[in-house]
């Protein structure tokens, strides 16, 4: 049986688990950012606060492009894994034509 699950079930299961990895980091990030401006004294989200609070449109602009070229980085990075790992694995496109 262990020799079933490590030769089909694990290789089955990777691109299902890759899949909702790349959207739980996503949120995760989302969720991160979220909690460093509300309860934090540093960090991008606190400093996006306190440029509105001073009207700095600018610098929250700029807080925007750098925390969303981090969630691409970040996605990317598990979409390079999952197919360095998942490689094998073909999805076929809507409607399961193939």
């Amino acid at each position: 049986k262990l020799d079933i699950m490590r030769k089909v079930g694990i290789p089955r299961a990777l691109p299902y688990f890759f899949g909702s990895l790349k959207i739980a980091i996503t949120l995760a990030f989302v969720g991160s950012v979220i909690s460093e401006s509300i309860a934090s004294n540093h960090g991008i989200g606190n400093l996006m606060l306190q440029a509105q609070a001073q009207f700095k449109v600018p610098l929250i602009f700029a807080g925007l492009v750098v925390l969303a070229v981090e969630g691409i980085v970040m996605y990317a990075i598990m979409a390079w894994i999952e197919k360095r790992m998942t490689g094998w694995a073909h999805r076929s496109g809507f409607g399961g034509g193939g």
